[in-house]
């Protein structure tokens, strides 16, 4: 058995996907919402005894090694290790292409100056002021170690001498990690002088920075951050979350606020299902990572303008991806960390007391326009109008236009048909659903036969037996039903892994897809009964579908007076209309 396909049979599909989204018992397989496309109908199924996994409404599919290389973007090299490592398997087959040797190369970069920064700051003087700085601000040193907090002195090649002259790695490779800046006179440290905070992404690998000055400086960021590199993107960053993802899970709630310090002192203070944004609003990457533990958020951002800016970009794109969103109103200071670190008590309180989105975003559409003014009014009504325009809920929707009529001082009328006008527009960019092939009543009928048979735990040979594959159309699904019978006929004992195995690789997919096929709304209790009844219906359509075939030749025929094929098409039209009737 070679690496990869000691690597397969060592990973367990199902847990795999059950990582990202809820996986529900459906007859021998599970069901889930895709976590590929947006749905309210589960069509995402995983099959644990195939191994596999497919989604009938956008039409992805495929092993472990798929999932992981759609979802997370890998290459088939960085899935199969990283697969491999979960399994405890060592890789002495496959080679890793340049670029992953690249990537892995400035993660070890980064994972090194971590353990630099996490060093000088607890273990040297140099990071003296930088620990008393970061106690002072109520930071705990557990908190410390469990977000691996450090310091970067205030020199100009610190990090760069020891990555380069004790670690052996090239300057260029550092400034491709986004740990130095080249300058007119060489290379040197983009963080000097500052706290540290470390960036993981939900695979715990350190993929960047943030470093915080102690003391304001009206030359200096307050936050410097690692640029853009091929192993960190801002976008796909959420603070905290490979240590809080569990928290995230148990409470099914995540609590998301703007800085690195708002996470840890709510982390400190009991509220452990926090994560922090990096920037001023989430982005989709960041909810689609939330959403793999929780559908509910409760955002708690700045107060001011730009948080309301923040908030209401976030909002967009988490209620387009199905979330359930509430706002936190701190009952104490200007951001979190000011709350958690005056009061657990109350920052615990502002938590479990967030408010609706729609009140929120109601009241603080007044607070920046106003309703003095008919501009001002106009204003809160387009803004609202368009997040009311997506609620599915009539009732609710009912309730909030009632609101806001009150808030503009205006009939429930005028507002109502505000809501109306923006639901016709593009509404909060959401996706156009993934347009799903358009089946032919007899095509849905031959793919449901061949799932009875495929998911038919015993008495295949039998069942098969009540199959007539002339009746199916040219394809795959008939291909498959005659190396069924074949099979049959042979007399083997069923079983669908060594049926695939002996398959042509260009029908693996349409085995696949009939094991995937849900069937728990189907009437399949007899499957005798059930394949008998779907190929009756099947030899009708098909039956029919002669008769109107042989009618169009028939007029040809008759068009072109050729009374030899007119007088043969006549004959077929009337034995296959006796084959008809007889079965009606």
């Amino acid at each position: 058995m070679d690496s990869i396909e000691e690597v397969r049979r060592k990973t367990d599909i199902v847990d795999l996907i059950s990582q990202y989204v809820t996986l529900k018992k459906s007859g021998r397989n599970f069901k889930a919402l895709c976590p590929f496309h947006d749905e309210k109908t589960p069509s995402f199924m995983v099959s644990a005894e195939r191994q596999i996994f497919k989604c009938f409404g956008c039409q992805e599919g495929g092993d472990a090694f798929a999932f992981l290389m759609k979802k997370e973007a890998m290459e088939f090299g960085e899935a199969l290790r990283y697969l491999a490592d979960k399994a405890g398997i060592e890789l002495k087959q496959y080679q890793p292409t340049q670029n992953q040797k690249h990537k892995e190369k400035l993660l070890a970069i980064n994972h090194l100056a971590s353990e630099y920064y996490h060093y000088l700051l607890n273990q040297h003087k140099s990071g003296t002021k930088a620990i008393q700085y970061l106690l002072k601000r109520g930071i705990s040193k557990t908190s410390i170690k469990t977000f691996k907090l450090g310091f970067a002195p205030l020199t100009w090649e610190g990090l760069a001498k020891y990555l380069h002259n004790k670690k052996g790695y090239s300057l260029e490779e550092l400034e491709a990690a986004g740990l130095s800046i080249k300058g007119e006179k060489g290379f040197y440290d983009r963080f000097r002088g500052r706290v540290m905070f470390t960036l993981f992404d939900l695979r715990s690998r350190v993929v960047g920075f943030a470093g915080r000055v102690m003391e304001k400086d009206p030359k200096e960021a307050k936050y410097i951050n690692t640029p853009e590199t091929e192993i960190y993107h801002k976008s796909q960053v959420l603070y905290g979350l490979e240590t809080t993802k569990e928290a995230i899970k148990k409470a099914n709630k995540a609590v998301v606020v703007e800085g690195e310090l708002d996470a840890i002192s709510s982390y400190q203070a009991g509220v452990k299902n926090v994560v922090a944004i990096k920037g001023s609003a989430l982005t989709e990457q960041q909810i689609d990572l939330l959403k793999r533990f929780t559908d509910n958020l409760a955002l708690a951002l700045d107060a001011d303008a730009a948080g309301d800016a923040a908030a209401r970009r976030g909002i967009e794109l988490a209620e387009a991806a199905g979330m359930n969103i509430r706002i936190i109103n701190l009952k104490y200071g200007k951001d979190p960390d000011e709350c958690a670190q005056h009061s657990s008590r109350l920052w615990k309180d502002s938590v479990d007391q967030a408010v609706p989105i729609y009140d929120y975003l109601i009241a603080s559409a007044k607070k920046r326009f106003g309703t003095d003014s008919p501009e001002g009014k106009r204003q809160i009504s387009e803004e609202v109008a368009r997040v009311l325009a997506t609620i599915s809920n009539q009732v609710v929707k009912a309730h909030y236009i009632k609101k806001l009529a009150e808030v503009l001082e205006v009939g429930e009328a005028a507002v109502a048909a505000e809501v109306d006008r923006q639901a016709k527009g593009v509404v909060l960019g959401q996706p156009a659903s993934p347009i799903k092939p358009v089946q032919t009543r007899e095509e849905k009928i031959q793919d449901y036969v061949l799932a009875l048979l495929i998911q038919a735990e015993v008495g295949i040979e039998k069942l098969v037996k009540l199959v007539e594959a002339k009746w199916f159309s040219e394809g795959a699904a008939k291909k498959v039903i005659e190396v069924l019978l074949e099979w049959a006929k042979a007399g083997k004992d069923w079983n669908v892994g060594k049926f695939v195995a002996g398959l042509p690789a260009e029908l693996t997919a349409t085995v696949d897809t009939a094991y995937l096929t849900d069937l728990s709304g189907s009437q399949a209790d007899d499957l005798t009964v059930e394949i008998s009844r779907s190929m009756g219906e099947l030899k009708n359509l098909r039956l029919k579908q002669q008769l109107t075939d042989i009618s169009a030749r028939l007029k040809e025929a008759e068009a072109a007076k050729d009374k030899n094929q007119i007088a043969k098409l006549q004959s077929q039209f009337v034995a296959t209309q006796a084959l008809v009737s007889s079965r009606n």
